[in-house]
């Protein structure tokens, strides 16, 4: 695992070993993406694609507990296929989901004559830490690649710490 800290407002996470990073879309970027790439993790050994992103929590003098727990209904709403719950992570509670399913590539980015549809199965890591909520993506590209994108997900999310935020960043 390499630790990793870009920006001073991404905390740092252990990226895993052969970690191949991507560069960012701009509009990923600014709507808070940190890092985009993928690994080689499981037994036996998958490809998957890992995201990593943040977002200011505005205002919320809560627990962590409490956090993770608001984010359920809303991330429901939003995704309802998808199994939510809050888990207790080493590094305290986190909002985690689970989705399968299938992503549709667009055409301008596969210049292919039609859609691309690649079958997905997704676990998202969503840590609050106070001021900001950094959330861990981890995609594989078939449905048996799910005890692997679990782990992955869990893992790097469990790696996730605070870091050292700016002053005028907790002003916020």
């Amino acid at each position: 695992m390499t630790p990793v800290a870009s920006r001073s407002r991404m905390p740092e996470i252990a990226l895993p070993e052969g970690f191949e990073p991507m560069p960012l879309p701009p509009e990923a970027a600014e709507q808070g993406a940190r890092i985009l790439g993928r690994f080689t993790a499981g037994d036996p050994p998958v490809s998957l694609a890992l995201a990593v992103g943040v977002a200011p929590l505005h205002a919320m003098p809560l627990p962590a507990v409490a956090i993770a727990s608001s984010l359920v209904v809303p991330y429901r709403r939003r995704h309802p296929a998808a199994q939510v719950g809050v888990v207790l992570l080493a590094n305290g509670p986190a909002l985690v989901a689970l989705h399968a399913g299938e992503y549709r590539l667009p055409l301008e980015l596969t210049r292919a004559p039609e859609e691309l549809l690649l079958p997905r199965i997704k676990a998202e890591v969503q840590v609050p830490d106070g001021n900001r909520m950094v959330v861990v993506s981890v995609a594989g590209a078939r449905q048996d690649d799910w005890p692997a994108v679990i782990a992955e997900a869990t893992r790097l999310a469990g790696s996730v710490e605070k870091g050292r935020s700016t002053r005028a960043e907790r002003d916020r």
